[in-house]
């Protein structure tokens, strides 16, 4: 498949692959924006796609859409300009399946979409679910109305367990870090979630209660648990955790909510 292009040639392309895929789109991925096919303007905003391997490929389910559709993404080149070129391709229809099989395939992807949200080391939620699918959800409700915030959350020990200790132990503490969190912020998605942003830095983001209180939630939450977890199986270690947060009405913005509780860490 052709990698470099000019914007003539990119637009012959995609009217060439529109006649194969559901959909097709060129995406600006360090922005995070739709763009035109023939212009290369931005036109709108889009989820972030998944990460590309070495060769500039990737595939999964599309993780926001209701049809049962196969997203493949390939790093392009537009005249020196990185970005990424995003298929659609509808997943075929099971036909001639008993009533078990067709179940099982449903439970199997339903089960995979979920899979796709989640941090593979804390089963919290995960960075793109966070910055997709929730932040969707919160602008909507932030418009409506609703408060709407962030608790910015270190884990303070991470990096010198990473350093001195070994990364099982630093994933250790994570995990208890994050079961005691996740408690506090609660499983009812519509009013909160809890997500792994990188490394030991995890997000709570609340709607419709102020991020103080949920803030003041997570700190009594932390104080009345025992932050315990295993370095070894004969060593213990202790953790601490930075509690900061920032409230939608101070930014009106997304992104600078989250980075002023991250800047108040």
């Amino acid at each position: 498949m052709k990698l470099d292009y000019t914007k003539e040639e990119l637009a012959v392309q995609v009217a060439t692959l529109e006649q194969l895929f559901s959909a097709v789109r060129i995406v600006d991925a360090y922005r995070g924006v739709l763009l035109d096919p023939v212009t290369l303007e931005a036109k709108g905003s889009m989820p972030p796609i998944p990460p590309l391997d070495e060769e500039g490929r990737a595939v999964q389910l599309a993780p926001r859409s209701e049809k049962r559709e196969l997203l493949v993404c390939q790093g392009i080149q537009v005249e020196g300009r990185p970005l990424v070129l995003a298929l659609y391709c509808p997943l075929p229809k099971q036909y001639r399946t008993s009533t078990g099989a067709q179940n099982s395939y449903d439970r199997a992807l339903t089960q995979y979409r979920e899979d796709m949200r989640r941090d593979y080391v804390t089963g919290v939620y995960n960075s793109n679910y966070l910055n997709g699918e929730y932040r969707d959800y919160a602008e909507k409700q932030a418009m409506q109305g609703q408060p709407v915030g962030v608790v910015m959350l270190r884990v303070n020990e991470y990096w010198a367990l990473r350093s001195k200790e070994s990364q099982q132990a630093a994933e250790c503490c994570l995990n208890t870090a994050a079961g005691i969190l996740q408690l506090a912020v609660g499983t009812d998605r519509e009013h909160a979630v809890l997500a792994r942003l990188e490394e030991g830095l995890f997000a709570a983001v609340t709607v419709g209660t102020p991020a103080a209180r949920l803030a003041q939630n997570i700190n009594a939450a932390l104080e009345s648990s025992r932050r315990v977890f295993s370095i070894t199986l004969a060593r213990r270690g202790t953790f601490t955790v930075s509690v900061a947060s920032a409230e939608w009405g101070e930014t009106s913005s997304w992104e600078m909510m989250l980075a002023l509780a991250q800047q108040r860490l």
